[in-house]
């Protein structure tokens, strides 16, 4: 959970190596273009993690909602299930069904790796990411659970960022559909995404804490 909240949310499923860095370019082009655009995201999310520590997969599945600027709601199914919420300059996090919430401001703590590589990152590649094709010693090894995608790997420029790379999967329409994310820990996550919709006119009320 905690991989999540530090958001989310990135060519050719079987000639990616030869495609060439000017394919991955012009696909890289597309997806900033989209969400540069993009004021809201929401999305249906399966996230399984393999935890270094553990030596052990964890599943997990949720939604998430981002809207510009800053705002994000990521919440985890099933009861004790963790809740991050920001309105841009206030962190809530609480567990469904528990009276406690830890309450920060955005500035005091690390934001989400996958939450600033959907919404926020995804509108700016070229500034903070290196862009390629798919490493191919990656690229064997990552179990894809889509062969209809477009493909590119993400290097964060920023070192301090938790994140160690990205490889994400896009579908026709530039919309990011599957997500293989590694963390300078050596945590692993795999997210499908679906019901992938922006653009909603998501209101600011979605992402205030309020006692139920």
């Amino acid at each position: 959970a905690k991989h999540f909240l530090r958001l989310l949310l990135l060519l050719l499923p079987l000639t990616v190596q030869a495609s060439g860095e000017a394919s991955v370019s012009a696909l890289a082009d597309r997806v900033q273009s989209l969400y540069e655009g993009a004021q809201d995201l929401s999305m249906d999310f399966d996230q399984r993690t393999y935890v270094a520590v553990l030596e052990k997969e964890v599943r997990k599945k949720g939604s998430a909602r981002f809207k510009k600027p800053g705002k994000m709601a990521i919440r985890y199914e099933g009861e004790g299930g963790r809740n991050y919420l920001s309105d841009g300059k206030t962190l809530w996090i609480f567990e469904s069904g528990d009276a406690q919430v830890q309450k920060m401001d955005v500035g005091e703590t690390d934001m989400p790796a996958e939450a600033l590589s959907f919404l926020g990152g995804l509108g700016r590649l070229q500034r903070d990411f290196a862009v390629e094709t798919v490493d191919s010693k990656k690229w064997k090894s990552l179990k894809r659970k889509r062969q209809d995608l477009s493909w590119m790997e993400l290097t964060p420029l920023n070192k301090q960022s938790g994140l160690a790379w990205l490889v994400m999967g896009f579908d026709g329409g530039n919309v990011a559909r599957e997500v293989f994310l590694s963390t300078d820990t050596g945590n692993l996550s795999h997210y499908t995404l679906e019901n992938v919709t922006l653009n909603q006119g998501l209101s600011d009320d979605l992402f205030k804490y309020s006692k139920k």
